[in-house]
C-alpha cells in the first residue's frame, strides 16, 4: 500500500485533529490535559487553533496519504521553518495563555505549552532552524514508515538551507528521532501529581546539527 507525501490543505484540519486525538488517546499526559477525553467542544477549539497555525508564514503542514485507500490521510506533521534570524521581540516572550474550553484542564495544557516555549527559547532563541512542532500517526497505520517520511521531509529542508533541526520527543517518537540523527539536550518533566494523576510525563528536547558540506 503506497504511502505518499503531500502538502496539507485547509480542509484537512478536522482529519488532522482526529488523527492527533486517536494517536494520543492512551497517553497518560494527554489524559491529564483532557480528563473527560477530547469532547466535541474541545475538538472545535483544536480545529480553530490549528487552522490559525496553518496561516502562519513560518508554518508548513505535511501529510502522508495512503493511495490504496482513496488518499486517506494516515499521518501528518507541523514544521516551523525559520530560515532567517528572528528579532528578540518575536521569540523571547512567554507563551500566550489559551482557553481550550470547559472540558479541558487549562492549567495543565498551558503549563505544558509554557514549558515547551521556555525550552525553545533556551536552546534555539532566534537563530535559524527547523522545528518539528507536531507529528502524529493514526494508530491503525503506525509502523508503516509514515512518521519517518515526515521527519525526513523536514531534514531535507534543513539540509538544503544549512539549518539545524529541533523537537521535543515523546516516548513514542524518541527512537525514530534518534535514528534520524537527533541528540538529547534536555528532558522536560511534568509532575502529574500537580494535576491529580500519578507519575511524571517526560519529553526529550533533541537537536539534529546542521549538515556540514
Amino acid at each position: 500500500m503506497p504511502l505518499v507525501l503531500q502538502p496539507v490543505v485547509e480542509t484537512d484540519m478536522e482529519r488532522l485533529m482526529e488523527i492527533q486525538n486517536r494517536a494520543f488517546s492512551t497517553d497518560p499526559w494527554n489524559q491529564v490535559m483532557f480528563p473527560n477525553g477530547v469532547t466535541a467542544a474541545s475538538k472545535i477549539t483544536m480545529v480553530e487553533m490549528v487552522r490559525k497555525d496553518f496561516h502562519d508564514p513560518h508554518t508548513v503542514f505535511v501529510k502522508v496519504v495512503d493511495t490504496d485507500r482513496e488518499n486517506e490521510i494516515v499521518s501528518f506533521a507541523r514544521w516551523y521553518i525559520y530560515k532567517q534570524e528572528r528579532p528578540e521581540s518575536e521569540w523571547n516572550k512567554p507563551a500566550e495563555w489559551r482557553d481550550w474550553g470547559p472540558d479541558t484542564n487549562n492549567k495543565a495544557l498551558n503549563d505544558f505549552i509554557g514549558a515547551l516555549a521556555e525550552a525553545r527559547r533556551k536552546h534555539m532563541a532566534g537563530k535559524p532552524h527547523c522545528l518539528l512542532g507536531l507529528l502524529d500517526t493514526h494508530p491503525d497505520h503506525q509502523k508503516r514508515g509514515a512518521g519517518g517520511m515526515l521527519v525526513q521531509w523536514g531534514i531535507n529542508v534543513a539540509d538544503e538551507a544549512g539549518l539545524c533541526c529541533y523537537l521535543e520527543a515523546s516516548s513514542a517518537g524518541y527512537t525514530l528521532y534518534r535514528q534520524k540523527g537527533f541528540k538529547d539536550v534536555e528532558t522536560i518533566e511534568m509532575d502529574m501529581a500537580k494535576y491529580g494523576k500519578e507519575g511524571v510525563s517526560r519529553h526529550v528536547c533533541m537537536i539534529r546539527p546542521a549538515k556540514v558540506e
